[in-house]
């Protein structure tokens, strides 16, 4: 009977006897807690439940972001905009990807279409903005940036030069 109950404690806490719900909110508890490793395993035992959940993509991708694995976090947002294209913070959390990546034309395409999507996304505004001054846009950076303050988003006063 010991090893009855041994085993089934280790099966739920290695995910297997979890709803996918569950594993979903402990990833997330560990994604807020900065804990992006072990929130990862928890989505991948949820993407082994069920692989028709944008949301999920989504933040596995966010966490391989803040752990550096931003070239996998993109296969996570490409997952999640199969699945529902008109999630404007999948396209931003793409673009800033890609833009650490250093692959800034790209980076620009999902910044336009998260606005697109969501016209009042002052963030997307101001890091599209911030991504044209390094293309040496300044025109473009200062009108982008000046949409962000509109939105009101809080900026420093900046030129690019």
């Amino acid at each position: 009977m010991r090893w009855f109950i041994l085993l089934s404690t280790f099966f739920f806490f290695e995910g297997y006897g979890q709803t996918f719900e569950e594993l979903v909110e402990m990833g997330y508890q560990n994604y807020q807690l900065g804990e992006y490793e072990q929130a990862i395993q928890y989505f991948d035992k949820a993407a082994a439940k069920q692989e028709d959940d944008p949301e999920l993509f989504y933040l596995r991708g966010v966490c391989k972001s803040q752990a550096g694995l931003n070239s996998e976090a993109l296969g996570d947002y490409d997952i999640a905009l199969s699945l529902d294209p008109g999630y404007a913070e999948v396209h931003y959390e793409k673009g800033y990807a890609l833009f650490l990546l250093l692959q800034l034309e790209e980076s620009i395409k999902s910044f336009d279409k998260a606005i697109e999507l969501k016209p009042k996304y002052a963030e997307a505004w101001f890091t599209r903005g911030s991504i044209k001054c390094i293309q040496g846009d300044a025109k473009g950076a200062e009108e982008d940036w000046d949409q962000a303050r509109t939105l009101g988003a809080y900026i420093p006063e900046q030129k690019c030069e």
